[in-house]
């Protein structure tokens, strides 16, 4: 704010601002112009189209966002952070065969890319690739002898939903003890054991936190097998983005 009083033509303190408004106040109303404003003062800012295009997808407009997402990825080809952004507006768009190749596209680039990586195993999630799932999720815990332990054995006893949720159950104990940690992570976890009432549960603890993941659940088809659920709408409610 300070630094558009000094100088109302910076894109970048308009860019700045709208992506604290998006982000940490969930303030849409007031973010998407200064998202405008900003793109008016530098059109050919990558940045502020990415996340612009982000934005725009989390607040029901998917036809938008592609075309600023697009733009982003022409302006930086790359950046593999503006692919994995693209692919999750296509994957919005339940365009799940073009949001796997954006994906693939910016792992060329950045192999250990951690929105990839998440966009990647929803995307598995959503197209009912559950061994693809099963082979994203190992690798991505190899580094954690505790968690995969608790997925070789879950997956051993009671499939992949099993090893879903024992990855869950340990993610949530490791949590409870120690008073703090990744509570928007646990519940994506329970989302893939098909567990709705623990998944809506830890939503509501990120909600608390104001976690900045947050704010695609309302747009994302990864919850879609939350959306029946009252407490889920509630909390898309809360935060007053579209139920998609």
């Amino acid at each position: 704010l300070k630094a558009i009083e000094l100088d109302e033509g910076s894109a970048g303190a308009h860019a700045a601002l709208a992506l604290v408004r998006t982000l940490t106040d969930w303030d849409w109303e007031g973010a998407e112009p200064e998202w405008r404003r900003a793109l008016d003062l530098d059109p050919e800012s990558a940045d502020t189209h990415a996340f612009f295009g982000s934005f725009l997808a989390m607040t029901g407009r998917t036809d938008e966002a592609i075309r600023h997402a697009e733009r982003a990825i022409e302006l930086d080809p790359f950046n593999a952070l503006f692919h994995g952004m693209y692919a999750m507006v296509l994957y919005i768009g339940r365009r799940y065969d073009d949001a796997l190749a954006a994906v693939r596209a910016g792992l060329a680039i950045h192999p250990d890319n951690p929105v990839l990586w998440n966009t990647l195993q929803q995307l598995y999630a959503s197209m009912g690739m559950h061994d693809e799932l099963v082979a994203a999720r190992r690798q991505r815990i190899a580094h954690d002898a505790e968690l995969l332990e608790a997925f070789e054995g879950g997956l051993a006893e009671s499939g992949d939903r099993g090893a879903h949720r024992c990855v869950a159950d340990l993610m949530a104990h490791r949590y409870e003890s120690r008073g703090r940690g990744d509570a928007f992570g646990v519940a994506r976890r329970y989302v893939e054991a098909g567990d709705v009432e623990k998944a809506v549960d830890w939503l509501e603890r990120a909600y608390e936190q104001r976690d900045p993941n947050m704010l695609y659940i309302g747009s994302l088809p990864f919850y879609d097998p939350l959306r029946s659920d009252p407490r889920f709408q509630d909390v898309v409610r809360r935060m007053n983005l579209p139920l998609g």
